[in-house]
Formats: C-alpha cells, structure tokens, sequence
C-alpha cells in the first residue's frame, strides 16, 4: 500500500514558500487507500491556513490520531471542527487530562482546549484506549510506550492533577503512528516523550519486524545533555534507520548531533514537506 504524508504544522517554513506560517506545533496529514488522517492538529494557528495552500480538505478528513494531549498538538482541534465533525478521533484517555508544565516558578496550561464531552456532542466519534489501535491496513497506532531504558526520562516540568492534586504527569498518552509500507515501517513520533529508543523497541515488538525505514517528528531533545544524546545516538545506530526527519521539539543541537552522526539520512522537517512510501 502507498502512503502519502504530508507536514501541515511544524515549526519552520522552508525558505520560499508562499503562504504557509509556522507554530511550534506539528500536524502530518496521512493519506492511505481508504482513510484521510490527521496525526495531531498543531496549536490550531496554522492548520486551516496551511491546508488551503496544500489543496488539502479538511472536510475529507475522517481520522485524528493524538499523540498526546498537549495544546501544541491538540489545540487545532477547535479550528477542525469548524469544518468537521464527523471524524474519529483515537487518542490514550489521559490525552484528555489536565496538563501543566511549570517554569521559573510559574505554571502554565497546556492541556487540550476542548472537553471530550463537547467533541462527542458534536459528532465526532471517540476512540479513548490505552492499547494499540488497528486504524486501517497497514496503519496503527503504538499505544501506552514502556519506559525501559536507563538514560530516556520524562523531564521533571510536566504535571497533570489526580483527586485535586497536583502530581507528576507521567505521559502515559505519550504515542506514535505506524505506517508498514513496501520500503519497512515508518514512524510518526509527536514528542517522544518517552523516548526515542523506548518507541523504536515497543514498535519492533508490536510489529514483529525489524526493518524501519523512517521516522519523522519531534525527539523532545532540546535539553537533552551530551551524555543522553550520545546513548541515543549510539542505540540508534542499531536500528539502521535509512531517514531520520527531526523538527518540533527536537533542539538545533541535538539535529546537529544527529546530522554529524548520521549524515544526509538526517533532514529537519517543515510545513509542506511531503513523503510518499
């Protein structure tokens, strides 16, 4: 099966592009023999815009996938259903959390913008589960990704709320997309917040294959430190990944790493750069 991908959001824009804006944000939109995806909706700044100037219909969309419930992921979820309602959404429970990063001594919002409740009102069709989700053929999702490494952690900024309380946000939500194309698998990362290595491992396992080809997204490494990024590196040496589209939340630094590690397999993603496997 062919699968074309599409960048709708990221943060940059390549140089020369006619009216296509960046946010810090990522959206992809997934075209399969049967289904229309949105994997993740962005902040909801660029997503209509962007999609106009792509000769994308977001009225055709019938799928969104969550990578997790982040505002940088989900907020273009209200500027979708200005258009359309008549979707399925698929997302982990916990996407739907309050979510809070704290910084400098400060807390900020950044959970979804919308209720499950008033999505489901309106029509659109939800999926909630912790587990793998079969999407269409060849398409799935990764569900609930272990934490298995030693040297991938979640960062210490993250909190959600349990009985009134505020706790440490474990990112359970935290998942990727699954493409199996005729070239190997090809990964749809959000943030990697649960690692990188972590997501490549719980994929090969799910799958049961070995070849992967792509993976595109952001790898959450912007303050990663030298001792992370080497471990990284060097464990992705293994995978023998034959692309590697890094943007997002990936850091300059730590594409830079990759770059000198990998060479021109590694290529920094943008709005409107597409992919047909």
């Amino acid at each position: 099966m062919t699968f074309t991908i599409t960048t709708l959001a990221e943060n940059s824009v390549p140089q020369g592009a006619i009216g296509l804006l960046g946010e810090h944000g990522q959206s992809f939109y997934v075209e399969t023999g049967e289904k229309r995806i949105l994997f993740d909706v962005g902040q909801g700044l660029v997503l209509s815009n962007n999609a106009r100037c792509l000769g994308i219909d977001l009225k055709r969309v019938d799928t969104v996938i969550l990578s997790h419930g982040h505002n940088d992921h989900t907020g273009g979820l209200k500027a979708l259903t200005a258009y359309n309602s008549s979707f399925t959404l698929f997302a982990d429970p916990a996407a739907f959390f309050e979510k809070f990063v704290k910084s400098e001594g400060e807390i900020f919002d950044r959970g979804i913008s919308v209720e499950a409740a008033f999505l489901e009102k309106i029509g659109v069709r939800l999926r909630l589960d912790t587990q793998p989700a079969q999407i269409a053929p060849g398409v799935s999702t990764t569900g609930e990704i272990p934490m298995e490494t030693d040297f991938e952690s979640l960062e210490p900024v993250f909190f959600t709320k349990e009985n009134g309380a505020t706790i440490p946000d474990l990112l359970p939500d935290d998942r990727a997309l699954v493409l199996d194309t005729e070239k190997g698998l090809v990964i749809l990362l959000g943030c990697t917040h649960r690692g990188i290595i972590n997501t490549l491992r719980h994929v090969r396992r799910l799958t049961g294959k070995e070849n992967i080809h792509a993976v595109i997204g952001g790898l959450h490494l912007g303050k990663a430190d030298e001792e992370k990024l080497t471990a990284i590196i060097e464990s992705l040496r293994a995978f023998e990944i034959d692309r590697i589209g890094v943007g997002h939340c990936t850091g300059m630094r730590a594409a830079k790493r990759l770059m000198d590690a990998f060479g021109d397999r590694v290529f920094l993603n943008a709005v409107g750069k597409a992919f047909r496997f």
